[in-house]
C-alpha cells in the first residue's frame, strides 16, 4: 500500500519483507536445529544410561554367578577334604586299635611287657595297662 503511494519506499518495503522471511526461515532453523540438537543429546543420554544400567545389571549377575559358582567348588573341595580326612582319621584309628589287639594277643601267650612295645610301638604304660585289665 506504501510502495504504491510513494514508489521510492517499494524497494526498502520489499527489502524489509525479505529480511522478515529471511529472519522467519533463519529462525525455523534455528528451531530444527534445536530440536536436532535435543535429540541428539536425549539419545547420548539414553546411551550413557543404558551403559550404567547394562554396567550395574552385568555386575550384580557377575556377582552371583561367582557367588554361586563359589559355593558350589567350596562344597565339592570341602566333601572332597572331609571325606580324605575321614579315611586317613579311620585308618589311623585302625592302625590304632589293630596294634592294641597284637599287644593283647602277644600278652596272653606270656610275651614280655618290652617285646611287646617294641613289636607293637606302643608306649610301655598302655601295654602295662592292657596286661592289668
Amino acid at each position: 500500500m506504501l510502495g504504491k503511494k510513494y514508489p521510492e519506499l517499494e524497494k526498502p518495503i520489499y527489502c524489509a519483507k525479505k529480511m522478515s522471511l529471511w529472519k522467519s526461515i533463519r529462525y525455523l532453523h534455528m528451531q530444527r536445529n534445536l530440536r536436532k540438537v535435543d535429540e541428539r543429546m536425549l539419545l547420548e543420554q539414553w546411551k550413557i544410561d543404558g551403559r550404567a544400567e547394562g554396567k550395574a545389571e552385568g555386575k550384580a549377575e557377575g556377582r552371583a554367578e561367582g557367588i554361586a559358582e563359589g559355593r558350589s567348588e567350596g562344597l565339592a573341595e570341602g566333601r572332597t577334604e572331609g571325606i580324605a580326612e575321614g579315611r586317613a582319621e579311620g585308618k589311623a584309628e585302625g592302625v590304632a586299635e589293630e596294634k592294641l589287639e597284637v599287644a593283647k594277643k602277644a600278652l596272653s601267650k606270656g610275651i614280655s611287657l618290652e617285646v611287646v612295645c617294641e613289636i607293637t610301638g606302643l608306649d610301655l604304660d598302655i601295654i602295662q595297662k592292657l596286661k592289668y585289665k
